[in-house]
């Protein structure tokens, strides 16, 4: 899809999204190309580039750190004048960017969530003409129950289990929410696999973890913080004990048939995204006169604001042409 903002000035939907008029920006893109400035919101590699032939990005030095260490790509902290950075509230390092062009402002999420949460601050709603924003929760029926609380059930949930002498392990992305888990578990002295301690060395260096390492004989009850695996693979890891209780941490479980879908014991809607809610009141508290939504349900949550907030909202889709196309 193609915004036209001005006579000189669009955004499209193509290789991350490309905003240009003086300048031109790629938010997030697959790849990286000679002309333009790159910026990177964050290090989940849905964000990341596949291929990159000039090495320079506008990021954090948090992000820049996790992919320099945990990827094969190199790259170095670039600075723009124009663009101002904003906490996501996403993971550790996650940046929103607002940028003039021609004479409106226009602010990029990347994936953010409000919420304050285990450390993490939650991201500020900024004033823009035109937000660009992500929609993965963008739904009504997916609005989280408060953090602390899931927070508290999960800890609860692994205590028990551990106090009935049956091992843990808890399936979450390395970046983001195991370093929530790891606070959230502190005092049970929690286990991670080799790509939790990649990420978490990179994103959050102040946390204290334990490696597990397949020559260690391990003293149980134990709880063990992974990143997912299929079925068949998780039963033949070398940490699989036939009486250990498994739970999925995704924003995803507040489907009742997530679980089943895992095929875990547990699943536990902690997420590191907006919720529906957080996304209606970030947008409203933007104030634009246009929001883009992508990266999820984006028409569904463009339909919504249009009709809760009455702001104009449009659905950013390959292969449209302009945002009148409707």
């Amino acid at each position: 899809m193609k915004a036209e903002m001005g006579k000189k000035s669009q955004i499209i939907l193509s290789n991350g999204v490309e905003v240009s008029g003086a300048g031109r920006y790629l938010f997030d893109a697959q790849f990286f190309e000679s002309e333009g400035t790159h910026c990177i919101s964050h290090a989940h590699s849905d964000h990341l580039p596949r291929k990159i032939s000039r090495g320079e990005a506008v990021c954090s030095e948090t992000t820049m750190r996790c992919i320099n260490e945990c990827t094969k790509h190199r790259i170095s902290k670039l600075s723009d004048p124009n663009i101002e950075m904003f906490d996501a509230g996403h993971m550790a390092g996650s940046c929103m960017f607002r940028l003039p062009i021609d004479d409106e402002t226009i602010l990029y999420t990347g994936d953010f969530s409000t919420k304050n949460r285990f450390g993490i601050d939650g991201a500020k709603p900024h004033k823009t003409d035109i937000l660009i924003m992500e929609s993965t929760f963008g739904k009504p029926e997916y609005v989280f129950p408060p953090q602390d609380e899931m927070g508290a059930v999960i800890h609860d949930w692994v205590e028990d289990n551990l106090a009935q002498n049956v091992s843990v392990v808890l399936y979450s992305y390395p970046f983001g929410k195991s370093q929530d888990l790891l606070r959230i578990l502190s005092d049970l002295d929690p286990l991670v696999d080799d790509s939790v301690s990649k990420a978490t060395s990179s994103a959050c260096p102040e946390l204290s973890f334990r490696k597990y390492s397949d020559e260690e004989d391990l003293k149980e009850p134990f709880v063990l913080i992974s990143r997912p695996y299929s079925k068949k693979k998780s039963m033949e890891a070398p940490w699989r004990r036939a009486d250990m209780q498994t739970a999925a941490v995704s924003g995803w479980a507040m489907n009742p048939s997530y679980k089943y879908m895992a095929g875990v014991n547990e699943a536990f809607p902690l997420s590191d995204h907006a919720g529906f809610d957080e996304l209606i009141n970030f947008a409203e508290g933007c104030k634009p006169s246009l929001v883009l939504t992508h990266h999820g349900f984006a028409t569904e949550l463009a339909m919504e604001i249009r009709s809760r907030l009455g702001i104009d909202a449009r659905p950013l889709v390959r292969g449209q042409c302009s945002i009148f196309d409707f």
